[in-house]
């Protein structure tokens, strides 16, 4: 009896504790001071004793680059040979273990490796780290290179997403420049000049005044997106652009602030594609903007700073917008859902997921002839069950063939708009695939 009474008051303690510290750590999130003058010394103790549950669970969870996958065959799987002798080479990035990355370049129609680079991920991290990054990782942490632009002197640029480093390795894969004077994420694309667009964030945020008075509140903690242009012989910065201005500048409040709702990462810059050729519906060196957090992509003209065309939907949280002829632009629709009701927004995957009405990925064309919008790969992304959901990359081949990148599951798939032709996956051991880092097109 004494046993079950102990049992009962330590699993009534154990409630009441927690219904304490969920109160008192929504009262330090909703303070306007941080609960500093409530709590005092007692905050940073409290959260870290919030977030413990959470941080074990990030020590004993597998590494994030491992995918479960038992059935597929590692590397190159072909199913049908017909057109594909054409088809380009494709630099493609994974990881088999921490501190470990490697970029292999394929010719995709015979899967022959034609070349490998391993960067040291720990040198580079250790010479990146800025201690002025308010939002920098723990030093000693493992690095994730996306997205490696490919030059024809077979030299590679690569940023790490989630720190602030941009790093330019020749074809031996040692570091010809290296800057971390701010964050640089997502995409790298080369314009009609020969120079780099990347997507970044400064270390503090412009000041805006649909936001808070109290500019040092925010400043640190606002994701504000830029768009900026980068020579790729020497790092340097050409010019750079904030996308939340451009939006304001165009008259775009309304998009920002659509619900009364603002929350730390507004845009989410994840591609930018700058136009190679003129047409009637856009010049050489506009840029082809997407915008994840807006489910909007738009055309700008830096020239100007004139945003000449906007499109908002109907793809949800979409990744990798391109040109395609000289009349449509392609849109990868991650679409899924984002439920961010929380104190303290973080995006993972626990708060993206698809709905009963759509339930995988989906390719969009806008034909800007026509103002129309077709999906002529539905049913191959069916079929394929493509989904995931963030990241995720797609180029429309020259003979109307797609490849498709879906990043989170580890896979890449070619095909046509019903039947793949290609698959490709990188087995780490009989249970484990590796997650991809967004694959090039190389023509």
């Amino acid at each position: 009896m004494k046993k079950l009474r102990f049992i009962f008051i330590a699993i009534t303690g154990l409630l009441f504790f927690s219904i304490f510290l969920s109160s008192t750590v929504r009262n330090i999130y909703l303070s306007t001071d941080g609960g500093v003058k409530r709590f005092g010394p007692l905050v940073e103790p409290i959260k870290i004793l919030a977030e413990l549950p959470s941080l074990m669970k990030q020590i004993f969870k597998p590494a994030e680059f491992l995918v479960e996958n038992v059935e597929d065959k590692d590397g190159f799987t072909y199913f049908g040979s017909d057109n594909i002798e054409l088809y380009p080479k494709i630099l493609i990035s994974h990881k088999g273990e921490e501190f470990s990355q490697k970029f292999d370049l394929f010719e995709l129609s015979t899967g022959k490796l034609l070349k490998r680079w391993e960067p040291d991920n720990k040198s580079l991290f250790d010479q990146a780290y800025n201690q002025m990054n308010p939002r920098k990782q723990e030093k000693g942490s493992d690095l994730y290179f996306m997205h490696p632009f490919f030059s024809q002197d077979s030299s590679l640029i690569l940023n790490s997403q989630l720190t602030s480093l941009l790093v330019k390795i020749d074809k031996n894969g040692k570091t010809v420049w290296l800057k971390n004077d701010r964050n640089y994420h997502h995409t790298l694309e080369e314009d009609h000049e020969g120079y780099i667009y990347a997507t970044t964030q400064p270390f503090i945020s412009g000041k805006y005044d649909m936001l808070p008075e109290d500019y040092d509140a925010y400043k640190t903690i606002l994701l504000d997106d830029e768009i900026t242009k980068i020579n790729p012989k020497n790092g340097e910065i050409i010019n750079s652009k904030s996308v939340i201005e451009i939006l304001l500048e165009n008259g775009y409040e309304d998009l920002l602030l659509s619900k009364g709702q603002f929350i730390s990462d507004p845009i989410h810059l994840n591609d930018i594609q700058p136009a190679l050729t003129n047409s009637e519906y856009w010049n050489k060196g506009d840029l082809l903007i997407s915008c994840r957090n807006l489910s909007t992509i738009f055309l700008y003209r830096p020239s100007t700073s004139k945003i000449i065309w906007i499109k908002h939907g109907p793809w949800y949280n979409q990744h990798d917008v391109d040109f395609l002829d000289n009349n449509k632009v392609v849109v990868y629709g991650n679409d899924v859902i984002r439920e961010e009701s929380r104190i303290d927004p973080k995006l993972t995957s626990q708060n993206l997921f698809f709905s009963s009405k759509r339930k995988n990925n989906e390719v969009y064309i806008y034909d800007f002839e026509k103002d129309t919008i077709t999906t002529p790969y539905s049913r191959l992304l069916k079929n394929e069950n493509v989904r995931t959901i963030t990241s995720g990359r797609c180029d429309i081949l020259p003979n109307g063939d797609i490849f498709i990148e879906e990043t989170n599951n580890g896979k890449i798939i070619i095909g046509d708009s019903i039947h793949k032709k290609i698959k490709f996956v990188k087995r780490l051991d009989d249970n484990h695939i590796s997650s991809l880092f967004w694959s090039r097109i190389i023509n």
